[in-house]
């Protein structure tokens, strides 16, 4: 059974991963037009990077608040 504390964090860290898609996207768009403008192969900024491995940090962390926290 899930506590309504931890429902109450896993919909906080909904708000954050939606947060990390909206800002992964916006990264993404922004690495594309910068390759654009220099010509070059598509490339990755480590910005863009560490928000996606934050984005899959908390859809983890939101799935283990969802099933009950291990309980």
């Amino acid at each position: 059974m899930v506590s309504a504390k931890a429902r109450e964090l896993a919909l906080e860290m909904e708000r954050v991963n939606r947060a990390l898609e909206s800002a992964r996207l916006f990264l993404a768009g922004l690495d594309q037009a910068d390759d654009a403008r220099e010509l070059r192969r598509r490339t990755y900024s480590p910005l863009r990077t560490l928000v996606e491995q934050a984005e899959q940090s908390a859809a983890r962390v939101t799935e283990y608040l969802r099933n009950g926290s291990g309980s």
